[in-house]
This record gives structure tokens, sequence and C-alpha cells, in this order.
């Protein structure tokens, strides 16, 4: 085979630049890394990220240390790795908020694809419609749908707040089924759960973690999940198609990502040492506990998620015609 001289050049450069890869990997890393997490310690989030770095940080013989900023709906920590040096010292778990706020918000502060690099997708959580259990004549999602719109205007449902999954959850729900509810922001997660256990709210959509502990107290009602397949820990709830509600289908996603330009083979290298300890059955059932299904990817799979998202996402915002500052 022959080559023109500006082939050789480029193969010669390539050699090279793999070559010089390969001995960043190999040297990598030589100081503890740090990975910033967009939620307050004993959070999913942070449960998750330190669930994971415990057993990280011996396989990578260096600290793994956790960083936790929250606010702005996940903003402040994306945008402090997104401005960190693409080394692999600075790492992000972000939640699939990262991909929703980009069409939330009139200015995002960050661009999810061209300042990241996906590393790893590791864990994935369904959302799940639960009402207070003292609703009478409410067993299915359709027989609420039905009293929604015998009811007007006087049925309510809970969230955290504004573009919060549970709120984008909800409004979606509505646009497909023509539910009819009223929001209630609440300013944390334990707010709007007490205030459907009390009954002052009728429906939300919470955590796996939730949902599942108070039906089993007596207190709340699960009409179904969001997932396309049952979740593992609550098999006898119906998913959203099964309930009727085919086209509904949602999952909240758990990644980790770092700065893009970080090189090839840190990735790499991150991947496989992350795969590796999210099949650790420790790791497994902590997780669980939280509410999350372990899960992996590659790189490549994990940005093709990235992508398919931001698209779902900028779609069905437009289509509800949620804002948080347009």
């Amino acid at each position: 085979m022959i080559f023109t001289t500006a082939a050789k050049t480029a193969l010669v450069g390539f050699a090279l630049a793999a070559g010089i890869g390969g001995a960043i990997a190999q040297g990598y890393p030589s100081k503890p890394i740090k990975i910033v997490v967009p939620a307050s310690p004993s959070t999913s989030l942070d449960a998750l990220t330190r669930a994971v770095a415990q057993d990280l940080s011996p396989r990578l013989g260096q600290g793994v240390i956790v960083e936790n900023l929250p606010g702005a709906g996940g903003n402040i920590a994306s945008v402090n790795v997104a401005k960190a040096a693409p080394d692999g010292y600075t790492l992000l778990l972000q939640i699939s908020s990262f991909v929703v706020n980009p069409s939330l918000y009139k200015n995002i502060p960050y661009d999810p694809i061209r300042q990241f690099q996906p590393v790893i997708l590791a864990a994935w959580s369904p959302p799940i419609l639960v009402v207070n259990r003292s609703i009478e004549g409410v067993n299915s999602v359709k027989d609420l749908v039905a009293l929604s719109k015998s009811r007007p205007g006087r049925l309510n449902y809970a969230s955290p707040g504004y573009g919060t999954p549970q709120h984008l959850s909800m409004e979606l729900f509505k646009r497909m089924s023509g539910a009819d509810f009223t929001h209630v922001p609440f300013k944390s997660p334990p707010e709007m759960v007490t205030a459907v256990l009390a009954g002052d709210v009728t429906a939300m959509f919470a955590s796996p973690t939730v949902a599942i502990a108070q039906s089993r107290a007596g207190k709340l009602k699960m009409m179904a999940v969001t997932s396309e397949q049952r979740w593992p820990q609550a098999l006898d709830v119906p998913t959203m198609a099964e309930a009727g509600f085919p086209e509904f289908k949602l999952n909240i996603w758990f990644g980790f990502l770092a700065p893009a330009g970080i090189p090839g083979e840190i990735v790499r290298k991150l991947n496989s040492e992350f795969s590796t300890v999210l099949k650790i059955a420790a790791v497994k059932d902590l997780l669980a506990k939280q509410g999350l299904e372990a899960t992996t990817s590659t790189p490549e799979q994990f940005a093709a998620v990235i992508r398919t998202d931001l698209a779902y996402w900028a779609k069905a915002i437009k289509d509800t015609g949620i804002s948080i500052d347009r």
C-alpha cells in the first residue's frame, strides 16, 4: 500500500497522539479525583456518588473526593465542572435534568454537548404515580384521570418546585391523558411528601423509595410506574403502558461526565473502573435502597442517551409550555 506524504504525516501524528494518550492513561491518576454532585448530602445523588467513590478509590489507588454543589437545578455544579481542566481529576455526577435545563432556562450557562464528555450511565430510577390512600374509588390510573375530569380545578398535585422531575412528569402526564390537576409547588421533597400523606394534596410522582415505603405503611396507593418494564421492587405495580397510557415513558437517569477535551484513554479507563464498581453486589444493593437500579454503558451509549433526551425534552417542554425564566 502506498501512502502520500500528507498521509504519512497524518499517520505519524496519529501514532504519536496514541502513544501520548497511552502514556497519560498509564500515569493516571497521580493525585486525588474530585466528583462534583449537584445535590446536598444525604440525597440519592450524594449516596450514589459516595457508594461508588468508596470502591473506586482503592481500584484507582487515589482518594476520590465528593464535593456537594447544589442549586439552580444542577446548573451550578455543571458550570463548575465545565470550567475545570480536562485532565480526569474533576468529574460530575448529573441527573437527567442536565438535558432538561437547556429547554427550561433562557440562558443556560453550559452546553451539555460541547462542554462535556460522557463517561458512563450509572443508574436509573422511574417516578411512580401515587395518591393518598383515603381517596375513594381510585384503583387505577384511568380512575384517577376520570376523577380529575369530573372535578375540574379541584384536584391538585405536589412537586418540590418548578422544573423538577416531579413537576415535568405530571405536566407530561396531564398533556397525554387530559387529566385536570392544579400544580402545588413545595420547597423540598420532604414537604411535598408530607402534604400528600396528610391529604392536603391529591397526587404526586414520587421516587420508588418513598412510594414503596409509604404504600407498605398504608398511607399511599401506587398507581403506575413510568418505566417500560415493571420496577423490580414493586412488581405488583403496572407500568403506564399497562395502565392504558403507552406513550408515557419516563426514566430519570444518573451518570458521570468529565469536561470536554479529556484524553480518550482516560475516559476509557474511568469507564472500565466505574463499570466494575457498579457491578459489585454491595454497591447495587446500596443503590437499590435509594430507589436506584445500577447500570453501565459505554461513553458512546451515554452520549446517545444525552442527545436523544435533549431532543425529547425540547419538544415536551415546548408542547407543555413550561418555562422557568423565559
